[in-house]
């Protein structure tokens, strides 16, 4: 049982038994008065080793480490077991001053069985077909880098069902990618353009004089001449994503599935539209707040916005490239190379010999 376990609890565990066998002898011999040589030899215990143990005194960094499990269960009680190792390191840090490193953390998460919710496996989404009014290139071609706030934003339409019930609504983002801060978060009961349209015209109230890139897939709200030429009013350029490539908006994706799981883990038992509606706006502001992120070295959203709007040259944070993601590929398109080479190859030969 114990070698299916992993590492850092094998290390745990045996360090444990030792540690109840130190105590056993100690028990025994207090209450017994049993020879100690001999329950060291029958136990297979250096005599040493029990009274190195017996005359200990507590290392500072073990007194950290209860400090840190009860930060951590603390932490982990407060947002229903929604953060991991990484966010729990990152808060530890930069919340609670606590000097930690990952690997550190992931053995006290482990050991005290700390663990984070994953996400559960999504249905496929449900389209709405309809011929575009009016499109645009792909603009912003995934380089989803931003030097400053309101350079880029990206936007979209997610549906969150209220669980137990037939009822569902929909949330429209619209985020700027240098900070993936969700500048609004419009809620709805319909996926309409009304939706769209107030997400956009939200935003740049907020913000009047930004002029961003504003980019968005080629659902029907967007590709409406109507919301062209809002954009034209506002000075915004527009960008549309490839057909069926929905990782062109990559971000604006991806925060939406992190916010629907931070929703259902930091709010799991919504019962009706009112208690949904008040979970989404609470969700935001915890994903604001309190939601650490490793682009920016555990900061939040919220911090690195306020930093940048305070600061006349705004702190960069490029996006880290995924470099097995490029090995894959490079691979690919080696064998590919290697393929095609082979049948020329195969192809001259037999000709030669014919």
């Amino acid at each position: 049982m114990i070698e299916n376990l992993p590492k850092a609890k094998r290390i745990y565990y045996k360090k444990f038994n030792r540690i109840k066998d130190y105590e056993l002898i100690k028990q025994l011999y207090e209450e017994e008065k049993w020879d100690i040589s001999f329950m060291c030899k029958e136990l297979g215990i250096a005599r040493a080793s029990y009274y190195k143990w017996l005359h200990r005194k507590p290392y500072q960094k073990e007194l950290e480490n209860e400090e840190i499990v009860s930060k951590m269960k603390e932490i982990s009680k407060s947002n229903n077991s929604l953060f991991g190792t990484m966010k729990m390191c990152f808060t530890l840090i930069t919340r609670y001053g606590f000097s930690c490193g990952h690997n550190r953390v992931y053995r006290l998460m482990c050991i005290n069985n700390i663990k984070s919710i994953y996400r559960n496996k999504k249905s496929k989404p449900s389209h709405i077909k309809s011929i575009p009014e009016e499109t645009s290139e792909n603009i912003l071609n995934r380089d989803f880098n931003a030097d400053k706030p309101n350079e880029k934003w990206c936007t979209d339409v997610a549906e969150i069902k209220i669980p137990g019930t037939n009822d569902k609504l929909f949330i429209s983002p619209v985020l700027d990618l240098y900070d993936n801060y969700p500048i609004v978060l419009e809620i709805s009961e319909r996926n309409d353009a009304i939706l769209a349209n107030k997400a956009l015209e939200n935003a740049h109230n907020l913000y009047p004089e930004a002029k961003p890139l504003y980019h968005s897939d080629r659902g029907f709200a967007y590709t409406r001449t109507v919301f062209k030429k809002l954009l034209e009013e506002y000075g915004m350029t527009q960008s549309m994503s490839r057909v069926s490539k929905c990782i062109d908006n990559g971000p604006c994706e991806s925060f939406q599935g992190r916010f629907k799981d931070l929703l259902f883990i930091l709010y799991p038992n919504i019962k009706t539209k009112n208690e949904m509606i008040d979970a989404i706006n609470g969700t935001l502001n915890y994903y604001i707040n309190h939601y650490p992120q490793k682009r920016f070295g555990g900061k939040t959203c919220g911090q690195v916005r306020k930093e940048a709007f305070e600061s006349n040259l705004p702190i960069k944070y490029p996006i880290k490239k995924a470099n097995k993601y490029i090995k894959f590929w490079e691979k690919i398109k080696n064998k590919q190379e290697n393929q095609k080479n082979n049948i020329i190859e195969s192809y001259k030969q037999s000709l030669n010999d014919s």
